[in-house]
């Protein structure tokens, strides 16, 4: 957890003349339409930074609710330290979310990857990869680049629905997520001509 750059200088994504409180009920409503699990789930909004917190029943509800409100117009920093996934069992922690980078900050190839959690039954899930779309970017090119297939770009799809309402609706500087369930596929699935 933690302070989450959106870097929206592309597209004309930044908007630095917005009116907090009605930015802040932009940012409920669109938390409120994706539908997501989050209880007691908090938002405020000053001068471009959106703070988060309340606890979400999964990983993928914390990491969408960041994704939705980092991606919208007028946000450049997320500060979810207040945003949880409850505990799945006593004795569990949450394993830190990866910072998400800005398009100049990661090199080529490189994932912004947490220590390995425990996989036993009850444990919390690993936290999802987080993807800065660059300019020229499609679904299949970054399903190719970090699955190994470009056909497996509508899997990236639907890990990041219900914010991505089209697979051909992306932009630079928006940040999606690739959970670590989506591993490439072995080799040899991948040599098929």
């Amino acid at each position: 957890m933690g302070l989450f750059d959106f870097i929206k200088d592309q597209l004309g994504q930044n908007d630095k003349e917005t009116d907090n409180a009605k930015m802040q009920q932009d940012l409920l409503a669109a938390v409120n339409k994706a539908g997501l699990s989050i209880q007691n789930f908090q938002l405020k909004y000053e001068k471009g930074l959106a703070t988060l917190s309340g606890v979400a029943l999964t990983q993928k509800d914390l990491e969408l609710t960041r994704l939705i409100v980092g991606n919208h117009r007028g946000v450049d920093k997320v500060n979810d330290d207040g945003l949880r996934v409850a505990p799945y069992a006593a004795g569990h922690t949450v394993p830190e979310t990866p910072l998400v980078l800005a398009p100049n900050q990661q090199k080529p190839g490189a994932t912004a990857t947490p220590p390995m959690a425990s996989t036993a039954p009850g444990a919390p899930a690993q936290p999802s990869t987080m993807v800065t779309v660059k300019t020229g970017d499609t679904l299949s090119k970054i399903a190719k680049e970090y699955l190994g297939s470009a056909n497996r770009y509508a899997e990236i799809f639907e890990a990041n629905r219900p914010m991505l309402k089209d697979p051909d609706e992306i932009f630079p500087g928006q940040v999606l997520r690739i959970p670590p369930e989506l591993k490439p596929r072995s080799s040899q699935a991948q040599t098929h001509v």
